[in-house]
């Protein structure tokens, strides 16, 4: 086999070699055989980086693949024919799911008004963040070159793309652009959103609101501020957040542990009883069953679309709606190139969109319909840029979980 192959993404070498199927399989990248993931994840992933994050031997690994493949080229009785080109995506967005269909019928709307030679010259991959068993964020630690990655790529959340090794290497390096020098609308513009050191671009936001069911809270005060979920009287009585790995909401976690310490999260550990999706909050919130949490942390997007609203409070936190941010990275030697791309997803009509969503956008021309007073609660980019967030979102998590399970300290 060709040592090229390694260069190549994961889709190129099972389009070119669809017997290398088995060999992925049987050595540790069997999600590969699933075709969505194949054609989206794997699309924007070169092997190389595949098996480094995989901690798979990439002679080793290769041997195998060359050995697949002259025995089906024996059998076939055939030479091997030209590799085919492994083009880096020119887009790759992870999308939080209330965004993902209608950015993709934008998208597509702009790509039909472009000329057929530019529009042949795209390469892209729209995907939902909550629609794959992998996570593409996580491929970020073991980029090794500029060339491994799309030419931009957009992400929710605070994932790997603000890890020590990407930041270090790519980073403050300089290879990535932001796009945008814009401060958002009256409500955004207190929270400084621009990256002041011009790498990040911030497209828009999920917010973290509070809902509150009356028929759970019983005599209890409703909470007001983030800070009130980590009073006693709230014990085993709230959602947030939470997958079966057992990772719980990274923005909610890194807020709490900036402002009250380790001791927060102890505190707010001892309260919660749930680790949910959204749209299992969404579905129990006024329901009336006794499994139902009295107060849930979830994103305005579900919040918004909670059908049974009798007994049901929407908080806005007095210490302001907790951002998650939806962040645009753009190789900064692609901007030309790609000018046109990037006014479309900077612009307004993709700032609409996700406004309408209830993902405030930062572009200033879009109404984000929001509260008259509302506020935020942003943990900023020096923050963000000065500490180690992949420790950190190890540590905090680890700190809640000790209290969630009801160790103590």
């Amino acid at each position: 086999m060709n040592v090229s192959l390694l260069d190549l993404t994961v889709r190129d070498v099972i389009i070119r070699h669809p017997e290398a199927l088995p060999v992925f399989e049987s050595n540790g990248l069997g999600i590969f055989a699933d075709d969505e993931i194949r054609f989206t994840h794997g699309a924007a992933v070169r092997l190389r980086t595949a098996l480094k994050a995989a901690g798979i031997n990439a002679d080793l690994f290769r041997q195998k693949l060359d050995d697949a493949i002259a025995i089906a080229m024996s059998r076939a009785n055939s030479q091997p024919s030209f590799l085919p080109s492994s083009r880096s995506l020119n887009l790759f967005a992870l999308l939080p799911c209330p965004l993902k269909v209608p950015l993709e019928e934008a998208f597509n709307g702009y790509l039909a008004s472009l000329a057929p030679e530019q529009r042949a010259g795209l390469t892209y991959c729209i995907e939902g963040n909550a629609n794959s068993q992998i996570d593409y964020a996580d491929y970020a630690d073991h980029f090794e070159n500029l060339d491994d990655m799309p030419d931009i790529i957009i992400t929710p959340g605070f994932n790997s793309f603000f890890h020590p090794h990407f930041v270090k290497r790519f980073i403050k390096t300089g290879q990535f652009a932001s796009v945008s020098s814009f401060d958002g609308d009256r409500h955004l513009a207190a929270m400084a959103v621009t990256d002041p050191d011009g790498h990040y671009t911030m497209l828009a936001m999920n917010l973290l609101v509070l809902v509150v069911d009356h028929t759970r809270l019983g005599e209890r005060s409703a909470p007001q501020s983030w800070a009130d979920l980590l009073k006693p009287e709230y014990a085993k009585s709230i959602a947030i957040r939470g997958n079966r790995d057992g990772s719980f909401c990274e923005t909610l976690l890194l807020s709490l542990y900036k402002d009250f310490g380790r001791d927060g999260l102890t505190r707010l550990g001892r309260n919660v009883a749930w680790g949910w999706h959204p749209s299992q909050m969404v579905k129990s919130a006024g329901s009336g069953r006794e499994d139902t949490p009295a107060i849930s942390a979830m994103p305005l997007f579900f919040a918004n679309n909670i059908k049974n609203r009798e007994n049901v409070t929407i908080v806005w936190p007095s210490d302001g709606a907790l951002v998650s941010p939806v962040t645009m990275l753009v190789k900064a030697d692609k901007r030309d190139e790609l000018r046109l791309l990037i006014e479309f997803l900077n612009g307004p009509e993709v700032a609409a969109i996700c406004a309408g969503a209830a993902f405030p956008a930062v572009h200033p021309g879009v109404d984000n319909r929001l509260p008259d007073n509302a506020s935020f609660k942003w943990i900023g980019w020096d923050y963000v840029k000065n500490n180690d967030l992949k420790a950190l979102i190890a540590a905090t998590n680890a700190s809640f979980l000790h209290a969630f399970h009801g160790r103590t300290p």
